[in-house]
């Protein structure tokens, strides 16, 4: 992709593959597939990558600005993709040449398998046990994007020989003892396979580990958490800005037949106060996330986007049922859209970082209490 516009050509993936297929794939819940591969085949899987493995260079803002756009069309492909750019920006600083070269080329989709069931911290429950060069894996991985489609998972693990801290594994997807549900009937996202993943156990060589055994925290804290925080606010504030557009075209456009002997919706008092209640939610999650992006590298970046994760998923939900209420019984024609990002927006109030997880890590830095507890 070097050389190479990104934006143009996300563009044009949106607009050929994207919108296109954005109602079946929720309609079916059926994994974007194809999006995944446009995309691949456009350079976009390998945008955060360094320009000498192939990769296009971008960083962080770059990735938010891809997913936020997917998001306005389709929930899943977003969520898709967010998963693959917070797996690739640890990859990026620990993987092999050949592995690198291939997300580049797009031929390669990772996600993240980090939250088990019982323990939604950041410190894992599940076990690593190590002997004959093979590691032995056990845990329910919950919230997996992609699941069954990916080609790897980020896993995190109690360590399986230091003492203390947590370890970080690259695994196949199709490693053998990886259990994945064969259908997930979900709500909202629908077609981004996220499901629980279940390893019992599942066998990787002892090379599959990013970085050392039991050393698994820096990068979870460094890399994995501020870019997880960033793009699911991405995703989040992509789905609720579509909202805001849909729910204004409705008020402003042609009416039913029924409603003439009403008011329209442009001068009902009521109607304009919802719209500008959204539009306010909308903007200040923007500049929250805008700003959190640009001062990432700052002493207190980590707060912000913590701060971005937790303020973009509560004020997408609450722009997503003001956008129920404004477009009334429009909000589910399928040319709206309306009632699908509703349920999208609150299947990404939760998801590998919830925004009560964010809310709750925020405090406990703001306590100087430790964030690996």
């Amino acid at each position: 992709m070097t050389g190479r516009n990104h934006r143009d050509d996300l563009e044009r993936v949106v607009r050929t593959s994207v919108e296109p297929r954005a109602r079946r794939v929720d309609d079916a819940g059926r994994f974007p597939r194809e999006n995944v591969n446009a995309l691949g085949e456009a350079g976009l899987l390998g945008l955060t990558l360094p320009k000498r493995h192939g990769g296009a260079g971008h960083g962080l803002g770059e990735a938010v600005e891809v997913v936020r756009r997917l998001a306005g069309v389709c929930g899943s492909t977003a969520a898709v993709v967010a998963s693959h750019y917070a797996a690739t920006a640890l990859l990026a600083r620990h993987a092999g040449e050949d592995l690198l070269r291939t997300i580049a080329a797009g031929r390669h989709l990772s996600t993240l398998a980090l939250v088990e069931t019982g323990n939604p911290g950041l410190v894992p429950a599940g076990q690593a046990v190590a002997g004959r060069g093979v590691v032995a894996l056990s845990a329910r991985k919950n919230w997996v994007t992609s699941a069954g489609e990916a080609d790897s998972y980020v896993w995190s693990s109690l360590p399986a020989g230091a003492r203390g801290g947590l370890s970080l594994w690259l695994v196949p997807g199709a490693a053998p003892g990886l259990c994945i549900p064969a259908s997930v009937d979900a709500v909202g996202l629908r077609g981004s396979a996220t499901a629980t993943v279940t390893a019992d156990p599942v066998r990787v060589p002892g090379s599959a580990a990013i970085g050392a055994d039991g050393e698994g925290a820096h990068p979870l804290v460094e890399v994995l958490l501020p870019w997880t925080c960033a793009l699911q606010a991405a995703l989040a504030l992509g789905l609720v800005e579509a909202v805001l557009s849909r729910s204004v075209d409705c008020v402003t456009g042609p009416q039913p037949s029924w409603s003439r002997w009403q008011e329209p919706p442009t001068r009902q008092p009521e109607v304009r106060a919802d719209l500008a209640r959204m539009r306010t939610k909308v903007d200040t999650a923007r500049l929250v996330l805008t700003d959190a992006v640009q001062s990432s590298w700052q002493p207190d970046g980590l707060e912000r986007l913590l701060e971005a994760r937790a303020l973009t998923g509560e004020n997408a939900i609450h722009v997503a049922e003001l956008g129920i209420k404004v477009c009334g019984q429009h909000a589910f024609r399928e040319d709206y859209g309306v009632e699908r990002r509703f349920r999208d927006a609150h299947t990404a109030l939760h998801g590998q970082l919830p925004a009560e997880r964010a809310l709750d890590h925020l405090a406990k830095i703001t306590c100087g209490s430790a964030l690996l507890s």
